[in-house]
């Protein structure tokens, strides 16, 4: 099957002669392939681990939507081409915003342009702590991790920041410098560039590896890579606002069959993450401006800011919103964009020659810093626990960390939750079930879920956070500004004292005032806040759901807490099954499995409070010598990369 088709990035700073592409694709064995006959899994976790993951994904239904969505995309570009000849649309546009290129028609034969969304990346999104040299010992560098690129134009993968690490997999292989190349090139830089030939352009996940596709047919091609277990994706790019607006002035904002598509992608493979920026639409301080599948409740919508000064983070004004980034929310006042990070004079790797380099600006260039961030923290994730985070505790993980930002407490339509903080995710991690909390839940219909905990610190907030994909919601076919609600299943989380009970944040009905705790009716995540707890008071955490869950089927969701103790209690899946002791101890603990099922496959990893790796065996043991570790505190995981135990150990 052929399929021609046209795109744009998102980018303010330049021109794209955009080049034809021909694509062939080849489904064999539930295993995607390119024309250039690369394997999905030449760059990849381990097969184990993606074996896991596509496991508990939904393949076949992944697969079906991939290729009815290749079919419609071809229907849709080829309309295009015959009227674009018949009324004379341009292929392409440019103006002062952005670089759009006719992709299709809607279901009125109106013109669907996409276009870029351009305008120290690391410094502000908080990793330089968490690599190989930081301060924290942890060595995230993207090591065995993999990312997926989607881009109107091909990466120059002979870049010597890129070189060796990036897979083309549907043929865009770059043929010379140009515009469009040029934006492909540098957020492939910004998300995993090692910075070789220039430290300063040294990328997020700068040891990872990537998949870069051209963004022809992204839905399709990325149901498919989601069924081979795709983690994280990034999308810098979008639908053109004037186009929009003259043919379909409802659009903005609302939640359409676009943003239900991803959506369904997602929601069929729970642990895929799609990263796409929020675009530079916005003059002065308009709003209502997001289009497409920067409406989806599931995909991370990036706004742009500046970069944080010298000295970092001291708190929300040092957070300044870039003077282009595109704001929220959407119709049904949902909180997007979700998340902000350097999107203003971003240094990475250019295309004209293989040392080149450019600064860029636009949410094109603040995407991939989250891209990059979300898969260091799956990467630490999965060194300490033996496997990966659902995508929905990954959302919240970032959302529950980031930094404050605006103008009140809360989030905004303009930020979305704050300032994205990787050191603050992977901490969280870190201190899983010392004084934070992660779990990977089910609610099932009509039950609530609730248990008891204590405030660990009155110095800091505490902090509870769920998260969930939830099914595609009604697709608004041409009402303006509707605030019809398109959540599907409604979660509820309240944190109680038996005095008073803490609700949720949620926007303003009023959405230029400052937030609100109530009942939250749309959104796909809620975050509790207890500003000042107190210190050992026990506290009560509930969750549950409104009405029937679609299909009365379970709905998964994850739970994320800090400053929280007593947490080692909350079951693990293993909590009867491993006993070990002395604790405290001094030379030797024991392991003794109190079930009978198989441990002979489980391994045991040691880590100190900072998460780093101090002792590991690869097979069970009942004994393990620690007489070489210093006296401290430790926690000790057993895994067999399904289930984990983890328990805190004192050395004396």
């Amino acid at each position: 099957m052929l399929y021609l088709k046209l795109l744009s990035t998102q980018n303010r700073n330049y021109f794209i002669s955009y080049n034809y592409l021909i694509m062939k694709r080849y489904f064999t064995a539930g295993i995607f392939f390119t024309a250039l006959g690369l394997s999905s899994t030449l760059f990849a976790q381990t097969p184990e681990e993606r074996a896991e993951i596509i496991k508990r994904t939904n393949t076949e239904a992944l697969l079906e939507l991939s290729e009815q969505l290749h079919l419609k995309n071809e229907k849709s570009y080829n309309r295009a081409m015959e009227l674009a000849e018949i009324k004379g649309w341009p292929l392409k546009v440019v103006n002062e915003k952005q670089i759009s290129i006719l992709v299709g028609v809607d279901e009125n034969d109106q013109p669907i342009y996409k276009g870029t969304d351009n305008v120290g990346a690391a410094f502000t999104a908080r990793v330089t702590n968490i690599r190989t040299g930081g301060s924290l010992g942890l060595n995230l560098n993207g090591q065995g991790m993999e990312m997926g690129i989607w881009e109107i134009g091909p990466v120059r993968t002979t870049h010597l920041d890129l070189a060796g690490r990036v897979t083309v997999m549907d043929g865009a292989s770059f043929t010379g410098n140009t515009d469009e190349a040029q934006h492909a090139t540098h957020v492939s830089g910004t998300m995993m560039g090692s910075g070789s030939f220039n430290a300063n352009a040294r990328g997020i996940a700068y040891q990872a590896n990537l998949k870069s596709y051209n963004a022809v047919d992204d839905d399709s091609e990325a149901a498919t890579a989601a069924a081979n277990g795709m983690l994280v994706s990034n999308h810098s790019y979008g639908l053109r606002m004037d186009v929009v607006v003259s043919t379909s002035p409802w659009l903005p904002g609302a939640y359409s069959s676009e943003s239900a598509i991803w959506d369904q992608v997602m929601f069929n493979a729970p642990y895929y993450q799609a990263v796409i920026s929020a675009g530079n639409d916005r003059d002065n301080e308009e709003r209502d401006e997001l289009l497409g599948n920067k409406t989806s409740k599931n995909a991370i919508v990036v706004a742009a800011v500046e970069g944080l000064p010298s000295g970092g983070y001291s708190g929300p004004s040092s957070v300044v919103m870039s003077n282009f980034s595109s704001y929220g929310p959407t119709d049904d006042r949902r909180i997007k964009p979700d998340i902000a990070t350097k999107g203003v004079n971003v240094f990475s790797c250019g295309s004209s020659s293989n040392t080149n380099y450019a600064t860029l600006s636009g949410t094109s260039m603040a995407a991939p810093g989250v891209s990059g961030a979300l898969t260091l923290m799956q990467q630490h994730y999965n060194n300490l626990n033996g496997f990966f985070m659902r995508a929905a505790t990954l959302r919240g993980l970032m959302i529950h960390t980031a930094d404050e930002a605006g103008n009140a407490p809360g989030p905004d339509f303009r930020f979305g939750w704050g300032l994205i903080n990787a050191q603050a995710a992977v901490t969280l991690i870190s201190q899983r079930n010392i004084s934070s909390l992660i779990q990977e839940n089910i609610l099932n219909q009509g039950q609530t879920y609730t248990f008891t905990f204590k405030a660990l610190s009155s110095s800091q907030p505490l902090k509870a956070t769920i998260a969930w994909t939830d099914a595609p919601g009604p697709v608004n076919t041409g009402i303006s500004n509707s605030t019809t609600p398109v959540l599907r299943n409604d979660l509820d989380m309240r944190i109680s004292n038996g005095s008073e009970t803490f609700f949720p944040w949620r926007l303003n009905p009023i959405v230029t005032l400052a937030a609100v705790k109530a009942d939250n009716e749309v959104d796909n995540v809620e975050v509790v806040e207890i500003p000042n707890p107190v210190a050992g008071q026990t506290y009560t955490i509930t969750v549950s759901h409104k009405g029937n869950l679609t299909g009365l089927q379970p709905q998964a969701y994850s739970l994320i807490m800090s400053n929280v103790t007593d947490v080692l209690s909350v079951s693990e899946n293993l909590d009867t099954a491993f006993s070990i002791y002395p604790n405290p101890a001094d030379e030797y603990i024991n392991i003794r499995n109190s079930s009978s099922a198989d441990v002979s496959n489980f391994k045991v990893t040691m880590f100190d409070l900072q998460g780093r790796v101090v002792k590991q065996l690869d097979t069970f043991a009942e004994r393990v010598n620690v007489s070489e570790l210093t006296a401290g505190v430790y926690l000790i995981t057993l895994t067999n990369g399904k289930q984990s135990y983890t328990q805190k150990i004192i050395i004396r």
